[in-house]
């Protein structure tokens, strides 16, 4: 059994897509080392993410994540028990928002940040799964 975590949260303004860059190779030396997977979407200024792995992992790098600076208003969206892994081979998929087809915001309806007024973790969850798709990674 895996946990899957789903968060949303503001990046600071510094944040650009090279800071984001600079996330993800840290990300995927530390994934690798912990058997964790997922996907970081950046979207106008806001982090989408998935994390996927043994539960006392997940809950241990989401703390770290969540005391991270360089974001804020970090918003937990969903914690789920599930058999298998959505990303299986990523230690973590990158897409900022010019990189997905604009079909996938038009599909949903898209509104910055994904307020949770408007989109429920499921539909979140189908997007960032969609976004990833959409560039040919494995996922279930």
């Amino acid at each position: 059994m895996f946990d899957r975590l789903l968060y949303i949260s503001r990046a600071q303004p510094t944040v650009d897509a090279r800071g984001v860059y600079d996330i993800i190779r840290v990300a995927h030396n530390r994934n690798s080392e912990y058997n964790l997977t997922g996907a970081l979407l950046f979207l106008d200024g806001y982090f989408v993410q998935v994390l996927e792995g043994e539960p006392f992992r997940v809950q241990e790098r989401f703390a770290i994540i969540a005391a991270d600076p360089r974001h804020e208003d970090v918003q937990l969206r969903q914690t789920s028990r599930v058999n298998t892994r959505m990303f299986t081979d990523q230690w973590m998929a990158l897409r900022l928002k010019s990189s997905i087809d604009s079909r996938r915001f038009e599909e949903i309806d898209y509104l910055p940040g994904l307020p949770a007024t408007h989109f429920d973790a499921a539909t979140v969850l189908g997007f960032v799964q969609a976004c990833c798709v959409d560039l040919g990674l494995p996922s279930t």
